[in-house]
């Protein structure tokens, strides 16, 4: 049958099925559906959203036979996988990949609809009988080994599984599924793993002088990092592992199907990324994800992580091949080179779209259920394992918790290096000689999710990459997405992301320090030219995102300025760019139109006079280029150390005028107001430009009281006592040289002059750190299904009209979608529009 014939005739089958009941036991229509060929790009054409939500409100049993059979033969292809079937599980796949969206639309965090419930977790008793197809067993792929209830289950072993259930487990089994998604595999008696293609029964050469040798230097390095990874468990805290008889083993089994090498694999043998199975994995990973797309159905503020029960069976301990499809995904991404690809930018990889499946996968099944529990659990042959009393406990996640219990230094540092090298894609694809040469990566947005996802869950990383690892390699291409995404509307929200991950990171001591390291890498952006370290750059950066940023920006700047008040007092040799870049801002921030905008607005000025006292305190010599800065602002300095309310009224005046007419007509040359947004990142609410009456009503008249509040929070003793004593040296200098002096000598004299007992005692550091909270939490979620949900456009999964995490503006006709990532999470939906 030619291409054309098959596409019409399955076009035709989809038409009956909308046009009349079709009886479940016409085996002829329903065997016939199977066997046509077809592509998934023709399954989604030929299902639009419209025809199959008539097919689920209109002709309700026969999308129920729809999902009964394409569940049940892909539990047949489980229980026989014989290659001749392949095709048609194939499109099964595709089929249930395009239905399974609009089932969950009424599913658990959607509108809930009693049939979509019965077709999807009843268990086959009275009349949900004819929902089921005798083919579908009580559970995919032979005897549970996890079961936690054994004996309980013996009594209702008649009792089939639900169809949601088993749609999902049997999408996981064919990850692993021999000469579909994997290689042959057998597991030997003892428990080890063996790839049918490795050499049996070969009689072992004894080892040399020389490989003795390597593999006992090879041992000490192993004993070695042993006992470095100890040492950093008992620095941050962790307590030494409990042992318990009898556990779920988290290692993954049989290792030789895990799809990459690395974390959770320690043999050095292993099938390297065998790719010809990319096209199936692709297929049944859009399955999987579109099976755990329940929180697109959610209102932002009702959404509970622990409702849904599609992603409670995909993250649950029996999950079958859970452990080895964590490490898959895990090594899939890690492991990925760009610059490996073949063919350059242009060609197709299907190995990218695998990466970015397994990314978005991987960060949807750790977003929901509880946090994992770090504290190691082992049986009596060492091996990590989780206790059956916490496996079965509400809101298990056996993907977060193994996450969480990777203590391996080399595995550690295999998935910081494989992150970083990913992100890094983001401007080497662009910085080539020869444009086009090195393949960009299209899911850096996700990687910046997972990034995020393991500081937070893992208790190791933030240590391990602080002391093992070179951190710069994370600073450089999260300033330069900041910079490159600035004045774009629609990556709001990947502004965001990157100034959590930079916040988070810049509340540790180490981080700040290794910052100094200079700064050797050219963007391909216009950056402005600087010699100096990394806290240059972020200082460069965000200035830039200020003063030529959106105005959505806005909510931001508290955290930007804490990301520098962070790391200032370890800043060494600042640039001149940076340093003038700094005090532009400050003058920026004091001018009135920001000053006045809100009545806490100076909050912003006096972080960056704290980022001053903390050069100035304790890194003075080495940091002549502020100081000189800060010098020849004097002006500047003294206006608002000195400010009398006359002053600022006159000030106020000066830059609104009329309460009601000017500050409109300043709104509209985009004089922006400062809303104050905490450390922890709550509240941090976005202004459309459809605010102006909101905006207007809050700049205000300076008071008393304010300006009693504004000098009692300004911290201009240091910097007053700097001025106080270098002013009357640099005009000494200038008058001695007739008016005429090098601007470095100027920098010479600086550093030469000791300021020790002219400045007041130095104030202690302070350094705030990012603390978790809901708001975050819950950002992150719509954020992340907001990226997958732009990222599936080519192959629309998800449909837009039923979203409600948040919202989804379509111009037009329904491909026609401009989106427009909203930051603001005050219990309204997020904006895509």
């Amino acid at each position: 049958m030619g291409a054309s014939a098959s596409r019409e005739k399955f076009r035709e089958s989809f038409e009956e099925l909308i046009g009349e009941d079709i009886s479940p036991d016409d085996a002829e229509f329903w065997d016939e559906l199977w066997k046509i060929p077809s592509s998934a790009e023709e399954v989604f054409e030929l299902i639009s959203p419209t025809s199959a939500r008539f097919l689920r409100d209109e002709r309700f049993d026969n999308l129920a036979t729809l999902f009964t059979q394409a569940t049940a033969q892909l539990c047949q292809i489980v229980e026989t996988p014989y290659s001749i079937y392949f095709d048609q599980a194939l499109n099964c796949v595709r089929v249930l990949t395009r239905i399974l969206p609009f089932l969950l639309e009424k599913g658990d965090l959607g509108s809930r609809d009693m049939n979509v419930e019965s077709l999807c977790w009843g268990t086959g008793d009275g009349d949900e009988a004819g929902y089921r197809d005798n083919m579908v067993g009580k559970i995919i792929g032979g005897e549970d080994k996890y079961s936690l209830e054994k004996e309980s289950c013996e009594d209702d072993e008649d009792t089939p599984e639900p169809l949601a259930l088993l749609s999902i487990h049997a999408a996981m089994h064919m990850l692993f599924l021999p000469q579909f998604t994997c290689d042959f595999y057998e597991e030997d008696e003892d428990g080890e793993d063996s790839v049918s293609s490795r050499e049996s029964g070969e009689q072992r050469r004894k080892p040399g002088f020389l490989e003795k040798r390597a593999m006992r230097m090879e041992k000490e390095a192993e004993a070695k990092a042993l006992k470095e990874d100890e040492e950093m468990k008992t620095e941050v805290g962790l307590p030494n592992a409990n042992y318990v008889a009898e556990g779920v083993v988290l290692a993954p089994k049989p290792a030789c199907i895990v799809w990459a090498a690395g974390c959770g694999i320690k043999r050095k043998k292993h099938t390297e990324n065998i790719r010809k199975y990319d096209k199936n994995r692709v297929e049944v990973l859009r399955l999987l994800l579109a099976a755990c797309c329940d929180p697109l159905y959610s209102p932002a503020e009702d959404y509970n992580p622990l409702a849904s029960r599609w992603l409670s069976v995909a993250t649950a301990v029996d999950a079958p091949n859970a452990i080895c499809l964590f490490y898959s995904l895990l090594n899939t991404i890690v492991t990925y080179d760009p610059k490996q690809g073949i063919g350059g930018a242009f060609a197709i990889d299907t190995h990218a779209k695998v990466v970015g499946l397994s990314a978005q996968l991987l960060c949807v099944l750790l977003d929901c259920g509880l946090p994992g529990n770090p504290e190691s659990t082992q049986n009596e042959d060492e091996e990590e394992i989780i206790d059956f009393e916490e496996a079965a406990a509400t809101g298990f996640n056996v993907f977060r918790t193994t996450l969480a219990r990777i203590t391996s230094g080399r595995e550690l540092s295999l998935i910081y290096d494989g992150l970083t090298r990913l992100l890094a894609n983001v401007y080497e694809s662009g910085n080539t000689l020869a444009p086009g040469s090195v393949k960009g990566i299209q899911c850096y947005q996700e990687i910046l999710v997972l990034f995020w996802k393991i500081l937070d869950e893992n208790p190791l990383f933030m240590d391990h990459i602080m002391t093992k690892c070179d951190t710069t390699k994370i600073v450089v291409p999260v300033c330069y997405i900041l910079y490159q995404s600035r004045r774009d509307p629609t990556r709001i929200g990947l502004v965001h992301i990157c100034t959590f991950l930079l916040l988070k990171l810049s509340g540790e001591r180490s981080f700040a320090v290794s910052l100094n390291k200079p700064y050797t890498t050219r963007l391909p952006c216009d950056l402005p030219l600087f010699t100096g370290g990394h806290a240059d750059l972020i200082s460069i950066t965000f200035h830039k995102l200020v003063v030529n940023g959106s105005i959505k920006l806005v909510p931001l700047y508290s955290c930007f300025l804490t990301i520098i008040c962070n790391i200032s007092p370890y800043w060494r040799k600042m640039s001149l760019v940076a340093a003038v870049k700094l005090v532009n801002l400050f003058e920026l921030l004091a001018s009135p139109k920001f000053l006045f905008s809100d009545y806490k607005a100076y909050q912003h000025l006096a972080q960056i006079l704290e980022i001053f006292n903390n050069i100035i305190q304790y890194q003075y010599h080495d940091n002549q280029h502020l100081v000189y800065a800060i010098i020849r602002r004097k002006d500047t300095f003294g206006r608002l150390s000195t400010m009398s309310l006359d002053r600022a009224i006159s000030l106020y005046n000066q830059a609104y005028g009329d309460r009601t007419t000017r500050a409109k007509e300043e709104i509209r040359k985009r004089i922006v107001s400062v809303k104050r947004v905490d450390e922890q990142g709550k509240d941090m609410i976005a202004m459309d430009d459809s605010d102006e009456d909101d905006i207007v009503g809050r700049n205000f008249e300076p008071t008393e009281s304010w300006l009693s509040e504004f000098k009692d929070k300004m911290p201009f003793e240091t910097i007053s006592r700097l001025l106080q004593h270098l002013i009357p040296v640099i005009d000494d200098v200038i008058e001695k040289a007739d008016g005429v002096v090098d601007e470095k000598f100027i920098l010479d004299v600086l550093k030469d002059v000791t300021m020790v007992g002219l400045l007041p005692v130095p104030h202690p550091i302070v350094i705030r750190k990012y603390q978790p909270n809901q708001y975050t939490t819950l950002w992150f979620t719509a954020y992340l299904w907001g990226v997958i949900y732009v990222n599936h456009q080519s192959l629309p999964i998800f449909d837009g009209k039923a979203i409600k995490l948040f919202r989804v503006s379509i111009n037009g006709s329904e491909k026609d979608e401009d989106y427009d990532e909203d930051d603001d999470f005050d219990g309204e939906d997020d904006d895509y529009e």
